[in-house]
């Protein structure tokens, strides 16, 4: 008998290959539900249904090899003391491996390096319609979009109550896509929120404008002016720079820094704090200087808010709320920070982060996808003038050093 026989054939390797075998068996299954669970519903899979697949597999296994043995002629006997104790120690094993199996699949069903799309549920019927177009009639009510401008008037009159026409054979969600393209090109609107039922009825319909000024770019405390000032010729858009007033006796005062946002021959806008714009003489000539390039994240990412379709919301979440328990990876909106009871604020919080009640979310999406979370039971959602400040939310735009000051300080020519 060669040594690999003989070493396998000990009753303790067995045991040990039989217990890990098991928990193998159990942490696939468990893994695989996983997978499908986190891929499809798009939550994590439940902890009890974790240890009912994995042991359940293991018993299934257990119980099929009992009949064989008592049925197929093996003579040992299934029901000794050693039998059992490694049974036990079957069954703890694979329940440990059972939640290994289960974070496994969860993780992989949520990284972001691999693509599951086409893994994801199609709830996109066909139009039902009959006739050879699919005729949709635009309700008589339009209604605004909130942190949009609202559209004219007119423009709305125009829309309420128009019947449109769609080739058939089209799902609800290409019929959609066409209706939103139509209304835009037809009436010039920035953009449309619009639910279909699967008859293609329309059940709700809002339209709204893009934010249009300098002001919703804004920092909070900060102001935009403008100010006689031929800027260098490198400076662009963004840039920041200082301002320099020439006194009666000809030397250089320092009024603050500013981010350069346009210039038009020698009057050029610049955003800078409230108090230093209210310095700023309109009558008065003054000289900037453009400082080194500054990563402002704040104002990059208002910018590009801006240019998307999504905007911004902030939600009250209740202790009777169906979000109380939920992951943030599990919301169609992107939750970009979460402010707890005690005031701290969690930006960026992880996938796996969940809700509690009394938080607020501040979420990201499309109108549409923002209006339903608003809509979900025991979500209120709250108006700008009651969401207090995070710290540190204020610009600083007086942040250089002072002996970067004085290193830029100059007297007059």
């Amino acid at each position: 008998m060669s040594l690999a026989a003989s070493l396998f054939g000990h009753p303790v390797v067995e045991a040990v290959v039989h217990i890990g075998g098991l928990a193998l068996l159990a942490g696939v299954v468990t893994a695989i539900s996983a997978f499908v669970y986190r891929v499809r519903a798009r939550t994590q899979f439940p902890e009890g249904p974790t240890l009912i697949l994995g042991l359940g597999a293991v018993a299934i296994y257990l119980n099929t090899r009992l009949i064989f043995v008592q049925f197929i002629g093996n003579t040992g006997d299934p029901l000794t003391v050693s039998e059992a104790l490694l049974n036990i120690s079957v069954f703890v094993t694979a329940g440990i491996a059972s939640y290994g199996g289960r974070y496994a699949g969860d993780s992989i069903g949520t990284s972001e390096r691999l693509n599951w799309g086409m893994f994801q549920p199609d709830f996109n019927p066909i139009v039902r319609a009959v006739g050879r177009f699919i005729t949709v009639t635009l309700p008589e009510e339009i209604d605004d979009i909130d942190g949009y401008d609202p559209v004219r008037d007119e423009t709305k009159r125009a829309i309420a109550g128009e019947t449109l026409e769609f080739p058939r054979g089209l799902t609800v969600g290409d019929l959609q896509s066409q209706l939103t393209a139509r209304l835009k090109e037809d009436h010039d609107v920035g953009y449309v929120d619009v639910d279909l039922a699967a008859d293609g009825t329309v059940e709700f319909l809002a339209v709204g404008q893009r934010a249009a000024g300098i002001g919703p770019t804004l920092p909070p405390n900060s102001a935009a002016v403008a100010v006689r000032a031929d800027p260098p010729f490198s400076a662009t858009a963004g840039d920041t720079v200082q301002l320099w007033r020439t006194d009666s006796d000809g030397g250089q005062t320092r009024l603050g820094t500013a981010e350069l946002r346009a210039s038009v021959d020698d009057v050029t806008t610049v955003a800078t704090d409230e108090a230093v714009a209210k310095k700023v003489d309109p009558a008065v000539d003054y000289r900037l200087m453009t400082l080194a390039a500054d990563s402002h994240a704040d104002r990059e990412f208002a910018a590009m808010l801006r240019r998307g379709d999504e905007t911004m919301s902030v939600f009250d979440v209740s202790a009777e709320s169906v979000l109380v328990g939920v992951s943030v990876a599990a919301l169609d909106a992107t939750i970009i920070a979460v402010r707890a009871v005690g005031g701290d604020v969690d930006t960026i919080p992880k996938r796996d982060r969940v809700i509690q009640a009394g938080e607020q979310l501040f979420a990201i999406g499309r109108p549409d996808t923002l209006r339903k979370l608003d809509a979900a039971s025991g979500v209120r959602s709250v108006a700008e003038s009651e969401t207090p400040p995070a710290a540190g939310s204020a610009i600083d735009w007086d942040s250089d050093t002072t002996a970067d000051r004085d290193a830029l300080t100059y007297d007059g020519e």
